[in-house]
């Protein structure tokens, strides 16, 4: 009976795939429009430029300059003229420091934040005059690098769904206030036992133009010795951005991340280099901060018959782990994944995590889902400030969310512009398929690409950590 009961919504999450499809082949084409993070909740986006200013927040990595521990700026002129603005640069100590900034045409520029301003945590605001830029920030660690895109606004909520202090690990949820003023915050979380919501967390003080790193795991800090810590973040007064900074310990994870929180609950959230095989735990972490209790469907996708679960139920204010490996009928190799809450309401927020062992080295790399714009489509048009480094096999993971074929093209950025990537121009896929890009000609080594495509798709970064053969996990930035 359950399963009967499960299926129509199965069927229906299936159809609203299908459907937002269909409106994009019969809709006239417009102008695509650019929203606000914190009025509508989607993920950090290339802006259109408008002329007024575009600023980019980014809530913080470790940046001490001591045992490799080096935080950068990456930030990208996506245009052909300069771009004039500035970076405020703040950390734990209450620190700042502003520089002028000016991107030449078509460049990257790199700021060491460590060299800047060092601190256990360093934030900063890219503001651009005009407009035209990426910007995201990279954590240098000895366990293993990691980047986040930095978010196009402020809000006075965020959500984190992942979480983890067993063995030791460090957990700390940065709180950075880019404003004049002091931000007071509720925090709460939720943990394998159930919801937390501790009176030392209510009515914390963030200074202006600083971060504050909580250290959920510290003793006393009331959440020690978790696998599961999903924390939710709440002003009271004021507006703020929030990420995470996590090493890993022990024996089930080991690594280096830093995350950006999510400032919205959505309904559904995509994951497009999941991945079956030997050596890798691939774990979803699903957080529920609502009131009330919601089911969740999933859906395997870019695997020659689609893979179906049967509803998740997951409590209000809880956090439920799925491990792919539950699936029966998942294949070895690579796929999709889609999470979605069966009645439509944006009531969750989903982190994959996946820890891949590769000869002696082991590495955990944790992402929070792609959405799609709020028209419903997904982007065609997608960026990465700084390729990999070293050539890389399957270093972009590409799902083609629309039911009919295209085509992909990449563009390595030069000194003139964009410049096609030789066996990477017109590169086919099927309607709903899956595909990997190699990055391996030296054309895009460290160089700003953009991915162009012929239908919507989503595109995930998978670049070398800089431990043995590992990767990070990262999306490219979406046009807006």
């Amino acid at each position: 009976m359950k399963l009967q009961r499960r299926l129509p919504a199965v069927i229906l999450l299936l159809a609203v795939i299908v459907g937002a499809v269909l409106t994009q082949r019969t809709t006239a084409e417009r102008d695509v429009p650019t929203f606000s993070v914190t009025a509508q909740g989607w993920m950090p986006s290339a802006p259109s430029t408008s002329g007024l200013l575009e600023s980019w927040f980014c809530p913080g990595v470790p940046a001490t300059g001591v045992d490799g521990v080096e935080g950068r700026l990456v930030m990208a002129n996506r245009t052909g003229s300069t771009l004039e603005g500035s970076v405020l640069v703040f950390n734990d100590a209450v620190e700042e420091r502003r520089l002028a900034l000016s991107i030449d045409p078509w460049a990257t520029a790199t700021l060491d934040l460590d060299a800047t301003l060092p601190g256990e945590i360093v934030g900063a605001v890219v503001e651009i005059e005009g407009g035209g830029a990426l910007v995201e920030q990279q954590a240098i660690h000895p366990d293993g690098d990691s980047v986040s895109t930095c978010a196009n606004a402020t809000s006075d909520q965020w959500f984190l769904a992942d979480g983890y202090t067993v063995d030791g690990s460090l957990d700390q949820v940065l709180l950075a206030n880019p404003f004049d003023q002091t931000v007071v915050v509720n925090v709460e979380f939720a943990t394998e036992a159930g919801f937390r919501d501790p009176g030392s967390y209510k009515g914390l003080t963030v200074a202006p133009r600083s971060v504050r790193a909580i250290d959920l795991g510290a003793p006393g800090a009331g959440a020690q010795s978790e696998p599961v810590l999903a924390v939710s973040v709440r002003a009271t007064r004021g507006r703020l951005v929030v990420g995470r900074s996590q090493i890993f310990e022990g024996a089930e994870r080991s690594g280096a991340q830093v995350t950006l929180a999510t400032p919205a609950l959505r309904e559904q959230w995509w994951f497009v280099d999941g991945e079956r095989g030997a050596g890798i735990d691939e774990n979803y972490v699903i957080y529920n901060p609502t009131s009330d209790p919601v089911e969740v469907d999933v859906l395997f996708l870019g695997i020659p018959v689609p893979a179906f679960v049967e509803a998740i139920e997951v409590p209000a204010r809880e956090a439920v782990v799925f491990d792919a490996d539950t699936v029966a009928d998942l294949p070895e190799g690579g796929h999709t994944a889609v999470f979605a809450t069966a009645d439509g309401t944006s009531s969750v927020v989903v982190d994959r995590v996946m820890t891949e062992r590769v000869g002696d080295a082991t590495g955990t790399g944790v992402l929070t889902g792609a959405v799609f714009r709020q028209d419903g489509y997904a982007p065609r048009t997608w960026y990465v400030p700084e390729g990999p480094n070293a050539p890389t096999e399957a270093a972009l993971v590409v799902h083609n969310a629309d039911n009919s074929p295209g085509t992909l093209s990449v563009f390595a950025v030069g000194r003139s512009g964009p410049v096609p990537v030789e066996g990477l121009v017109d590169v086919p896929y099927a309607a709903a398929q899956r595909i990997t890009i190699d990055l391996v000609d030296p054309l895009v080594l460290g160089r700003q690409l953009v991915i162009e495509a012929t239908t919507n798709v989503l595109v995930e970064r998978s670049f070398p950590n800089g431990v043995g053969e590992l990767r990070t996990p990262s999306w490219a930035i979406p046009a807006g």
